[in-house]
């Protein structure tokens, strides 16, 4: 399911602050807000994880359609990869978040995190946050 145009504004809104200069899309489905947030941040590097063939498959045509350069798209397991020192974003069925919260307590990452629609369920946000779109999105912000 992609994020509404006003979901993905408030993330690039939020994403331009961050200190770190690797911002990683967690299950980043058919790439539109991986493609959107490195079009509007060209000094960042952006890289998004998505284990689904079809959708990454669908992901690198667009990246090549649109010239995004400092995109990465792999096809891989976010979980098995090193998240440390990152922004983190992630629009995540509840499963693939408590997955999520396992890596994040398992490991010591300094990161921050970007939540569209779902919460960890023992990590405390620091601030939520509700678009006014349709669904009444809300967002979650974690520093871990």
């Amino acid at each position: 399911m992609p994020s509404s145009k006003k979901v993905a504004k408030e993330i690039l809104r939020l994403s331009k602050n961050t200190p770190y200069q690797e911002i990683v899309e967690l299950g980043s489905g058919f790439g539109s807000l991986a493609i959107f947030l490195a079009i509007n941040l060209p000094n960042k590097k952006i890289i998004a994880y998505e284990l689904s063939f079809f959708p990454w498959l669908i992901s690198k045509i667009l990246q090549t359609i649109f010239r995004v350069k400092n995109l990465t798209i792999y096809k891989k397991n976010f979980l098995k990869q090193n998240l440390k020192n990152k922004l983190l974003i992630c629009y995540l069925f509840p499963k693939g978040m408590q997955k999520l919260e396992d890596k994040l307590f398992d490991e010591t990452i300094n990161t921050q995190i970007i939540s569209s629609t779902f919460a960890f369920k023992h990590i405390k946000f620091r601030e939520k946050l509700k678009i006014n779109d349709i669904y009444k999105t809300p967002i979650y912000l974690y520093k871990t």
